[in-house]
């Protein structure tokens, strides 16, 4: 489904992604992992063009977008185009980034209606379904301030969720939250992936990418050091890059 070639981005002197190759196969889920500063969450953001890369090839299902088709450059065709895109790609972002005056059903309407343009009283039976998916039907009524950080994320995914879309982006989502929290949004996309939801996840969450991930990728430098199934990249790595992260990891 969605495909880089040789995707670099620097900020001035600092290359954070330095020619990245990688695969992401309809309806598995490709983990990354690797330590603060690797380029990780720069990825997921350029391939929702939050980052705009300065060169190489994003393609979503074989077509190229995000490129300028008479030079070549790393630059989106339209803002139009942008939205159509990332209406194909829902983000979850570390921080909830939900909105703090909309109730949580609010909140979960609003990219179908704003961005769709569908109608709020059609939207309101798929945003009440999907609050029922992630465990927060009782929590409809309620305001962002009035919930915690787990049900905030939680509400965060079944945002991304009403706009339907065919991917579905994580940045370290359970990175803010409080250890005893972590769990129930960790529960949700573990679902996601059990109904054949394609999904890349950036975290530092290792027991859920040894259990949940088709792909582990491990990242360091602004490149792919490794990567593989699960059980070959924890239990049999074969980079020293590789073997010190997760040594690190296991005593931290």
């Amino acid at each position: 489904m969605i495909e880089l070639k040789s995707l670099n981005k620097a900020y001035g002197d600092h290359e954070v992604l330095r020619g990245i190759d990688l695969t992401i196969e309809t309806g598995k889920v490709v983990v990354i992992i690797g330590p603060s500063g690797s380029g990780k969450s720069t990825l997921l953001r350029c391939i929702n063009y939050l980052e705009q890369p300065d060169s190489g090839t994003i393609l979503l299902d074989g077509q190229r977008i995000f490129f300028d088709s008479t030079s070549g450059a790393a630059k989106a065709h339209s803002p139009k185009s942008v939205a159509a895109v990332r209406a194909r790609l829902g983000m979850v972002f570390q921080d909830f980034n939900l909105f703090p005056h909309m109730n949580v059903l609010h909140n979960v309407m609003e990219g179908p209606v704003t961005v769709k343009g569908r109608r709020a009283r059609d939207v309101e039976s798929l945003a009440r379904e999907l609050l029922a998916k992630v465990g927060l039907a009782h929590r409809a009524d309620y305001f962002p301030d009035e919930i915690s950080g787990g049900q905030k994320q939680r509400v965060a995914i079944a945002r991304a969720l009403a706009m339907e879309p065919d991917a579905m982006l994580f940045d370290e989502p359970t990175s803010a939250l409080d250890p005893e929290l972590v769990g129930e949004v960790l529960n949700v996309m573990r679902d996601l992936a059990q109904q054949g939801m394609t999904m890349i996840v950036v975290t530092h969450e290792m027991a859920f990418a040894r259990e949940v991930a088709d792909e582990v990728v491990f990242m360091d430098g602004g490149v792919i050091i490794e990567r593989g199934p699960p059980a070959q990249l924890f239990d049999h790595p074969q980079n020293e890059r590789t073997v010190r992260f997760l040594q690190r990891t296991a005593n931290a």
